[in-house]
């Protein structure tokens, strides 16, 4: 059996891309490839980088690849409107025989419990997923981060105006953490622990570089706060991305965002950045720090 590892990264966006990037980084080196929608390309992807073209939906074409490539990890970094393609991959995952390990597409808020809270969202949508991979006893480690570093001004609707709004008082505190964070203590905990170390094996990551206020944002970033009245969305380029936006800034005002919230006992519990410390000797990064 081989000592190095092999990953396989779902998604070149925004957390996929650094992800890979930070695997490559490691000491252990894995082998690593990136699997993306045929016809889809990746951009700004090291050179050395796989990048595996796929059918998400043929599970005999993905068995296949994963078993080519004797692929122990298989991290997904899809988007939330990409979700269901999940499923697809943890069918190969399993056929293939070779995958010790199923990193979910989580990289927000905690989804725990959401399902059996009856909601009906995207949250419940993960972890009814996550439910999926314990019931075919796929091991999964879900990785929950809070908001990224760089959709901190997006989320205030500063991406389309010189102002921060916000709704409610904005001085809910919640976890922020930047995508070089993120990347590099994926690849640190993914490629120095054993597979089946019980810190990953149906487990949680709660991360936290930061821990901010909505007040905070427009403070670091030098721009006038607009608070924006009930039943009014939070600018944006379109109706969508408004309603994101929105809900997001609710869920930001009830505490949901902290990566240490409980949705089953609808309360922070004070986990945020529990798993920090699975990163020894690392300085996790401070929004006034690098803006």
């Amino acid at each position: 059996m081989s000592l190095t590892r092999s990953v396989a990264v779902i998604g070149a966006g925004v957390i996929g891309i650094p992800i890979a990037r930070a695997l490559l980084s490691t000491p252990q080196r894995p082998k690593v490839i990136v699997l993306t929608r045929l016809g889809s390309t990746g951009k700004s992807l090291p050179d050395d980088l796989s990048i595996v073209p796929v059918d998400f939906n043929d599970v005999a074409g993905l068995t296949k690849v994963v078993k080519d490539h004797s692929i122990d990890v298989i991290i997904s970094t899809v988007a939330e409107t990409a979700l269901e393609a999940q499923y697809a991959v943890a069918e190969a995952a399993k056929a293939a025989g070779t995958v010790k390990l199923f990193v979910p597409s989580e990289w927000g808020t905690p989804t725990e419990g959401a399902k059996a809270k009856g909601e009906s969202n995207l949250f419940a949508e993960k972890d009814k997923f996550a439910e999926y991979l314990r019931s075919i006893e796929l091991p999964f480690t879900r990785f929950y981060t809070g908001l990224f570093f760089g959709w901190l001004l997006w989320a205030v609707g500063a991406d389309v105006s010189e102002s921060v709004h916000i709704l409610g008082k904005g001085e809910t505190l919640f976890s922020t953490t930047s995508e070089a964070d993120i990347a590099g203590f994926t690849a640190h905990v993914l490629t120095s622990l054993p597979l089946d170390s019980p810190h990953l094996v149906n487990q949680t990551m709660r991360l936290e570089s930061d821990r901010i206020t909505f007040r905070d944002v427009a403070r670091i970033y030098k721009k006038p706060i607009v608070f924006v009245a009930e039943g009014d969305l939070i600018p944006g380029n379109t109706e969508k991305e408004r309603q994101w936006k929105t809900a997001l800034q609710i869920e930001v005002e009830a505490g949901g965002l902290s990566t240490g919230w409980s949705r089953a006992a609808e309360r922070d519990e004070g986990t945020a950045g529990s798993t920090n410390k699975l990163w020894a000797g690392h300085v996790w990064d401070k929004v006034d720090k690098i803006n």
